[in-house]
């Protein structure tokens, strides 16, 4: 028998999961998520996790809540660790609660994760405190999502109550929530957010008062899932709408990948308010290399390819007993800035940093390679056969490949719904477009399409894409500025 964790996912931004429910998301064998669970979280787990979803939309369960408790169940006797990741926080209106007492009537151990709720980490990115020493002492939480002819709430205490009231799942019954309060005495001036998608780079916030508030979430368009705020902290919305007011809000952009594990770029432009969707999932699968310490030992230089290299390198030279320390008269060569990091964490600075860009490598540094006949390329399957592809003139340079990149090719995405592609590299390009239709492709072409240097370009021009931008250099903090030069401007110059 396994182990249930209950995880609260927050608001919705990814990077607001918790350091704790993100290390259990990583070693989870399965995954029961919800249907408000923004997509990136899932990308962080292991190769070999099965995903369960059990979403649930307004008045429409396909998986009935006793249902989902019996999936907890069955999965935890028959799996190390089952999470059960869910918006918010799981005991705020999230039914964790009844999931916990399923658990423990099964004699399942579980545990809690707590996470951010929309109550306060949405109110917050739509610049709403929720409370202010000014404005509000006290908040309170209501669901707005009450049974069918049943209304439990005393509506004349929520009037009279002098701190900000928060309405969870409520947007079917604001009007029903808005009169109530006004016939309990709520004066009708009194403040009204509505924030839509809290914390994510389609936030959608609109403000009046309990007699206008219906009429401009008409005009607007906003709907489920958004959150109701009642009360005069709304309007210190003006001066501190911070999320809103970021350059690349609502900008929603397609990332393609061609490495596992996480982006710097993603990281970057979420940071700048944008949305990002990484393309495709990357399993990373290892392979036990058959170079002998020996062999090892009577190389003349070591080219690794990634920081994954540098990392799986050391685990092996452990496995076989080899000291690190006898290899002091091999030349170390770094490829690329977090394969030279990665050294550097181990206490080691290269003897050759190469940068990846360009034809560096080739014109650079082929006369040093070409001397050093015995060298040998360590790296994914990928990044091993590229590199030799570069050095075509030396005959004797080999690979040891640690691990293989399989592109999981499930697209939860629509094309449509984009307005930038970005492609940071030659083998995300191929990554994404082939496995694109060619109704796909010809959707592609009419959207802003962002490259990274000449090489990705030179790729994309072999697919048949010619209407796109370059940034000035290939880094990432080039395509960035290109990001944000596209979104103010529409386009470069």
């Amino acid at each position: 028998m396994g182990k249930v964790i209950l995880i609260g996912a927050g608001p919705g931004d990814a990077q607001l999961l918790t350091v704790k429910g993100l290390a259990a998301l990583q070693k989870a064998d399965v995954i029961v998520y919800d249907r408000l669970v923004e997509p990136a979280m899932l990308q962080e787990r292991k190769a070999s996790c099965k995903l369960i979803y059990v979403g649930k939309e307004p008045s429409h369960h396909p998986i009935p809540q006793e249902e989902i408790e019996q999936i907890l169940v069955r999965e935890s006797k028959v799996n190390e660790l089952v999470v059960r990741l869910k918006a918010g926080d799981p005991y705020v209106f999230g039914r964790g609660g009844e999931e916990g007492e399923t658990l423990y009537q099964a004699g399942i151990p579980f545990e809690v994760i707590p996470g951010i709720t929309s109550a306060i980490g949405g109110l917050a990115y739509a610049g709403i405190p929720v409370t202010h020493r000014d404005f509000a002492s006290s908040f309170h939480v209501i669901t707005g999502h009450l049974k069918k002819g049943r209304d439990p709430l005393d509506w004349e205490a929520l009037a009279r109550l002098e701190g900000t009231l928060v309405f969870l799942m409520g947007m079917t019954n604001l009007p029903n929530i808005c009169a109530n309060l006004l016939a309990g005495g709520r004066k009708p001036e009194t403040a009204v957010g509505i924030v839509q998608w809290a914390s994510r780079g389609k936030q959608l916030t609109v403000t009046g008062d309990l007699v206008t508030i219906e009429q401009k979430v008409a005009e607007s368009g906003i709907s489920s899932p958004a959150l109701i705020v009642v009360g005069d902290v709304v309007t210190l919305r003006p001066q501190l709408n911070f999320f809103e007011e970021m350059p690349l809000f609502h900008t929603k952009i397609l990332l393609p990948r061609a490495r596992a594990g996480k982006s710097m770029l993603a990281e970057n432009i979420r940071d700048l308010g944008g949305e990002v969707t990484m393309y495709p999932n990357i399993q990373v699968l290892d392979i036990k290399p058959t170079t002998t310490a020996e062999q090892l030992a009577r190389k003349s230089e070591l080219l690794f390819t990634s920081k994954e290299a540098v990392e799986r390198f050391f685990s092996y030279v452990t496995e076989i007993n080899l000291d690190i320390r006898s290899l002091k008269n091999t030349h170390l060569t770094a490829i690329g800035k977090q394969t030279n990091e990665a050294f550097k964490e181990k206490g080691i600075i290269p003897d050759t940093f190469i940068k990846r860009r360009s034809n560096e490598l080739v014109l650079e540094h082929l006369p040093r390679i070409q001397k050093n006949e015995s060298s040998l390329i360590i790296g994914s399957v990928i990044d091993t056969a590229e590199v030799k592809a570069m050095l075509p003139e030396i005959t004797s340079i080999q690979m040891m490949p640690l691990y293989d990149m399989r592109p999981v090719t499930e697209r939860p995405f629509d094309l449509q719904c984009f307005d930038q592609i970005c492609f940071a590299s030659s083998r995300a390009v191929h990554n994404l477009l082939e496995v694109l239709t060619s109704e796909e492709k010809a959707l592609l072409q009419q959207k802003t399409i962002l490259s990274i240097g000449k090489f990705t370009s030179a790729t994309l021009k072999t697919f048949g894409f010619h209407d796109f931008y370059e940034a000035e250099s290939a880094t990432p903090e080039s395509l960035i500025k290109l990001i944000k030069k596209t979104k103010l401007e529409g386009v470069p110059q």
